[in-house]
């Protein structure tokens, strides 16, 4: 047999053992968030750890986490691994994501010898802790997040640790809810088993082995080839986590991305320290969010293995909230992780320009509201609202959906669901009327959800980023409104928590409502030259209404509802003629106060901007990413210009002398209610 058409053969046979495994989590498994919102992931690892195969519909969060937990179990074991035993483990600070996310692995052998692992990652939807379904804004350390499962044996040779499991799932709320997740994970397992087997006969167990090593080794010289076609160089990008549920600072991420020749190092030096609030993540999601962008960009079509990662070297400092350790907790690590994609793909957009996208809503933005359950319990139901994404060269963002770094992550429970399991009405389930990032191409409009509760009383936590420092837009967009969560009680809006976003069992009464609305994605391009039809369209659709056409869009209806393309015209010069331009000048240091970096400016320029000393603004230069800051009111100096230090003039990708726009950033845009 042709050689190609082998590995070809041996790559989509296992490829195809993968896409089973999921499909009888998705079929097995009792927790919505696993059988409906998809949050788990299957592979298959090599002995040594190194991913052989997953599927293009499992979570990408998971790529590079499965690998570097399945590496500490063998560690861990060593030699002591045999047939018939499983492991569980969620350790962030050795390889987990956070507590929820429960990984087993399940040895397969050949020969007598270890061969694989089959790997399934799943999200279970109360792990102990705190509050109901485990993740809330306001923890202090990790034991407030549930049961820590460091890499741990729980079946021996066929003999399972019965006291093990009484142990954990005795610490769980619902726990015939876990109980019952983990038995479709142990029958997952034990069927990728029974094909494997079948794969060993079918090609020779030796020949299966040696064709999985040849096709790491195609991804790998793939991968490199890709980045050899990018320009050697240096490229800078920042962006901030804006609160760890208790401190009022933001944390910040700092980005140093080189390329050189067939390599890719990304340098986190200089991120802030980890925290006591939930926003951290362990050592497997920074390289995991590199290995995420980059393939995305440069290598989006070919299969997922542990070669295209090969070429890729992260340093992550120890103890920064991007590898953080004991106690620091990890609940926010989607939070973090997809923070870390926005500045990996703000680096990237300048490696490949043509590539450049607006930002995305933030992290998972977890809402769990949980009550009493009659006879006993507790009944915990949990959102994962989607939102906007963001707007690239020539295409405008998509509505509340998933984003290219979550897999096939559904967008939000069904109504039928929420309604029949639990003491809950779904309102209102909509989009977001005017939350797109605004650009010549837009981003995507997020959701507006509104629960109202039916029980005397229940609890309400959420954990949730870009709340406060909305998606930012590329190439001359604009950033997109921010995420926002909010109770209603007697036609009121009540904050739940003095952080927003950031909520622990925050106590709802009967007929309260739960609104969740979601952020956009971010837009490309100037919004000013969008085609006044595609503007039209979105007001059709109710997307935009006819008051933010014109003041973001500048376009402008007739009595019909026609454009009126010459009262356009005059009001898009209007509009063009309000912008604040400034001159860049060089300073010899960057102003960093704390984690903040402050942009300095006149009294004239902040009254231009309607801004207060302290408040977010952005600049935008020809990079596609703008450089944001927070403001510094400055008595005297130049009136129209603007001093930035060198790592900024680095990250603008800009000279003294240059002309850019100055922008305020707002997390609710223009005429957005």
């Amino acid at each position: 047999m042709n050689e190609i058409i082998r590995l070809e053969l041996i790559r989509e046979s296992l490829v195809a053992v993968v896409n089973e495994m999921r499909a009888n989590i998705i079929h097995s498994s009792y927790a919505a968030i696993i059988y409906e919102g998809h949050d788990f992931s299957c592979a298959l690892m090599s002995a040594d750890g190194r991913q052989i195969a997953q599927g293009l519909a499992d979570h990408p969060i998971h790529i590079f986490a499965v690998p570097y937990s399945t590496r500490q179990v063998v560690e861990a074991f060593g030699d002591d691994i045999h047939e018939g035993d499983l492991f569980l483990h969620n350790d962030p600070y050795t390889g987990g994501t956070h507590l929820n996310d429960v990984l087993l692995l399940h040895p397969v052998f050949f020969e007598g010898k270890l061969a694989m692992f089959a790997a399934m990652r799943c999200h279970w939807n109360d792990v102990g802790g705190m509050t109901p379904g485990s993740l809330s804004g306001r923890v202090k350390e990790i034991y407030q997040e549930g049961i820590r499962i460091v890499p741990t044996r729980i079946c021996e040779k066929g003999v399972m640790n019965q006291g093990v499991l009484d142990l954990l799932f005795n610490n769980m709320r619902g726990p015939e809810e876990r109980v019952g997740d983990f038995n479709a994970m142990l029958g997952t397992g034990r069927k990728a088993e029974e094909h494997l087997q079948r794969l060993f006969k079918r090609f020779g167990g030796r020949e299966l082995l040696e064709g999985i090593d040849s096709l790491i080794e195609r991804s790998e010289r793939q991968m490199r080839s890709r980045i050899e076609d990018c320009p050697d160089g240096d490229y800078y990008a920042e962006g901030y986590v804006e609160s760890d549920g208790s401190n009022p600072d933001p944390l910040a991420i700092r980005l140093k991305l080189t390329i050189k020749g067939d390599s890719v190092m990304a340098d986190f030096t200089g991120t802030s320290a980890q925290t006591n609030g939930p926003t951290n993540c362990g050592p497997a999601m920074a390289f995991n969010a590199v290995g995420t962008i980059v393939k995305a960009f440069l290598d989006p079509r070919t299969p997922i293995n542990h070669g295209s990662f090969n070429p890729i070297s992260v340093v992550a400092p120890e103890k920064s909230f991007i590898n953080a350790r004991e106690t620091a907790p990890c609940g926010g690590m989607a939070e973090v992780k997809f923070l870390i994609d926005s500045v990996v793909a703000a680096a990237m957009s300048q490696v490949v320009p043509e590539m450049a996208v607006g930002d995305l809503k933030g992290g998972a933005n977890h809402v769990h509201i949980a009550g009493p359950r009659d006879g006993g319990g507790t009944w915990i139901h949990y959102e994962w609202p989607a939102g906007g994404t963001g707007a690239s060269a020539g295409t405008d963002g998509s509505n509340a959906v998933r984003s290219y770094n979550e897999g096939d992550f559904n967008s939000i429970q069904s109504v039928e669901t929420v309604e029949q399991q639990y003491p809950l009405r779904v309102e209102r389930c909509e989009i977001r009327t005017g939350a797109c990032g605004d650009g010549e191409y837009r981003g995507g409009f997020g959701l507006r959800r509104d629960l109202r509760i039916l029980d005397e009383s229940a609890m309400l936590s959420v954990l949730s980023e870009k709340n406060v420092i909305p998606p930012y837009g590329v190439a001359g967009g604009s950033n997109a409104a921010a995420n926002r969560f909010v109770v209603l009680r007697g036609g009121e809006a009540i904050q739940p928590s003095d952080v927003p976003g950031k909520v622990s069992g925050f106590a709802l009464q009967q007929g309260d409502i739960v609104r969740e609305e979601t952020a956009g994605g971010g837009g490309y391009g100037d919004p000013l030259k969008r085609d006044p039809a595609r503007v039209a369209e979105d007001v059709r659709e109710k997307y935009l209404t006819v008051e933010q056409a014109r003041l973001r869009y500048g376009v402008v209806f007739d009595g019909n509802g026609a454009v009126d393309m010459a009262a356009t015209e005059a009001v898009r010069k209007d509009l063009a003629a309000d912008l604040v331009n400034v001159r860049l000048e060089a300073a010899n240091e960057d102003d960093i106060d704390g984690p903040r970096r402050r942009i300095a400016i006149s009294k004239r320029l902040a009254g231009a901007l309607n801004i207060d000393d302290g408040d977010l603004i952005e600049l935008r230069s020809a990079g596609a990413v703008p450089l944001r800051g927070w403001a510094r009111i400055a008595e005297g100096g130049p009136e129209a210009a603007v001093a930035v230090g060198p790592l900024a003039m680095k990250l603008l990708r800009a000279r003294a002398g240059d002309r850019i726009e100055l922008r305020a950033v707002r997390a609710i845009p223009a005429a957005v209610a």
